[in-house]
């Protein structure tokens, strides 16, 4: 059993002589009838492997999701002054190689990102469309 903290714990073990205790009785197989301490472990146990069963399946995919989430988010923090500087530099660069107005390497620039956009437009998966 998990108590809240995520460690294990165990619950300590009957004794020897709650079993044995004349109010216990006995089955009328012969055997000693569980003693009401046990019961009500047992009873517990099942109460909260149940609970700890909904709960993982409940808002565990939702932490999963809220973790993507947070994940999707720092990454977009991250690479969006990456990427303008990239771009920045890139222009820069190409002004500097390229004798002449800076209107050139922008137009390089754009044709090189026309093409990349038409080259992952065309790998994108075709929409389905549904039959009337």
């Amino acid at each position: 059993m998990t108590d809240p903290t995520g460690s294990e714990t165990t619950r300590p073990a009957p004794s020897a002589t709650a079993s044995s205790s004349p109010s216990a009785g006995t089955s009328p197989s012969g055997q000693a009838a569980a003693a009401p301490a046990d019961w009500a472990d047992q009873v517990t146990d099942l109460i909260v492997d149940t609970v700890d069963k909904v709960r993982e399946r409940t808002t565990g995919p939702v932490l999963e999701i809220s973790k993507g989430i947070v994940h999707a988010f720092v990454a977009l923090l991250i690479l969006t002054p990456i990427l303008v500087l990239f771009f920045a530099g890139a222009v820069r660069l190409l002004n500097w190689a390229i004798p002449g107005d800076v209107w050139i390497a922008y137009a390089i620039m754009g044709v090189l990102l026309l093409l990349l956009g038409a080259f992952l437009w065309s790998r994108r998966a075709p929409r389905t469309t549904p039959t009337k």
